[in-house]
This record gives structure tokens, sequence and C-alpha cells, in this order.
């Protein structure tokens, strides 16, 4: 994954680092030196990196604001990381057609399926943050 460099860093920061600089760094500070052209999307990232440390409450405080495909799925993954599957279905349920869906084919059912999906996630929502296209 090509992100940038803050959430680069942020991504093998330990927890408590993590979490810290979270909490106190704007989307825009997060994704720099991009420029932010879909705010919901750079929110998310946020909720992605926190989800990312085991943050779920921070994660889906965000998630659940963002009224979008993106969002509902960030939304799903976090009932998932928390062990809610019934909740995490009806969220996924929500997104609807979504590219990252279509390239995992659903449903993730295993650990490694979960970890490429939370990678081709953040990547779309990283892209999609920055330059309001969608990946496929």
């Amino acid at each position: 994954m090509n992100a940038p460099p803050r959430v680069a860093q942020l991504l093998a920061a330990e927890p408590a680092v993590a979490k810290r600089e979270l909490d106190r760094l704007a989307p825009e500070e997060l994704l720099a030196p991009s420029k932010i052209v879909s705010s919901d999307d750079a929110l998310l990232v946020k909720a992605a990196l926190y989800l990312h440390h085991g943050f779920l409450g921070e994660s889906h405080t965000i998630s659940q604001q963002v009224a979008t495909p993106s969002g509902s799925y960030w939304h799903g993954i976090m009932h998932r990381a928390e062990g809610d599957l019934d909740n995490s279905r009806y969220w996924y349920h929500r997104v609807g057609p979504h590219p990252v869906l279509q390239q995992i084919g659903g449903y993730p059912q295993d650990k490694p399926a979960e970890r490429r999906e939370f990678d081709l996630l953040l990547e779309h929502t990283i892209h999609t943050a920055t330059t309001g296209g969608t990946t496929t």
C-alpha cells in the first residue's frame, strides 16, 4: 500500500503512541501533504487507524457518523472486530455495491481475508479522501 507518510507511521506505531497521535491529529494533518477532497473519507482514515490499533469506541464514533457506503463498511468491520457478527452483517448489507467488496468477493471468512480487506479498504478510503475517485 502506498500510504501517506503519517498514515504509514501510525500503522507501524505501538497502539498507545498511535492513539495519542490520532487523538490530536486533524484529518488534514494525517493525510498531508495530499489535499483533502472528501472530508468524510478523511475521517474514515482516522477511524480505520483507531480500529487497526484496537480502539473500537473511537473507530465506532467516527464510522457511525459517516453516512456513505464506506462509512457503513468501516462500521461493519468495527462490529466484526468486537465480535458482534449480526450487527456487522447488517452494516455490510447497508454498504451496497462497493469496489472493495467486489474485489474480495463478499464478507471475509478468515483472518487473512479480513487483513486483505482492511488493507484494500484503507487504500480505497485514502484514495477517495485525496482524489475523490474510486479504486478498483
